[in-house]
């Protein structure tokens, strides 16, 4: 079985994203459901995770860690066969917390497929998952050009403040699925033989 996990990018406290977790996460098991057991999907909340800022004394390509919460983070992404990265937008780019999970690893990202759910005001995060694609390509993964967007966010949240998703957006978040379950299982067996290179 294929394991995706579902990241999210932002630790602010009452962050939209946990809304946007709950959402794809929901439509995540709902697919695995229907694709027979194949594919798990896990929910991992950079807030809960809480890594420091980068604190490790070598890079991450050298694989020599020397912390307990990066060997910790280190097998929560060895433990994953493809990602989904939700992620804000901030100021043109994605958070900072998100940047400093991705740039705590390497290898463990390695040859795996992510797509992107972003967020953010009128470019609906667009600029971040730009900034992104350019990032986990320098780590060896490969993204999906399916992705959503979620502009003004604030809009699709009623009286109680709960998100509601339109048609379209989910959809575009089962199209990805979609794909990312296929290249998760199509790209395993390459990736454990580029990674015993």
């Amino acid at each position: 079985m294929n394991v995706i996990k579902i990241i999210v990018g932002s630790t602010r406290p009452q962050r939209f994203g946990v809304q946007v977790g709950k959402w794809v996460a929901g439509v995540a098991q709902e697919f695995a459901a229907s694709s027979g057991g194949s594919v798990k999907f896990e929910v991992v909340d950079l807030a809960e995770v809480n890594l420091p800022l980068l604190d490790e004394p070598f890079p991450a390509g050298m694989n020599k860690y020397q912390n307990d919460h990066t060997r910790k983070w280190s097998a929560t992404v060895a433990g994953a066969d493809g990602f989904v990265v939700i992620t804000p937008e901030y100021n043109h780019s994605t958070s900072a917390a998100l940047k400093n999970a991705l740039d705590y690893v390497f290898y463990e990202w390695n040859y795996k497929p992510v797509g992107f759910v972003s967020y953010g005001s009128g470019a609906g995060g667009s600029r971040a998952v730009e900034h992104l694609r350019g990032i986990v390509g320098e780590l060896k993964m490969y993204d999906l050009r399916e992705s959503v967007m979620i502009p003004n966010y604030w809009g699709q949240l009623g009286g109680d403040g709960a998100f509601t998703p339109l048609d379209e957006q989910t959809a575009g978040l089962k199209a990805m699925l979609e794909q990312l379950a296929y290249w998760t299982d199509a790209m395993k067996p390459a990736r454990e033989k580029l990674a015993a290179k």
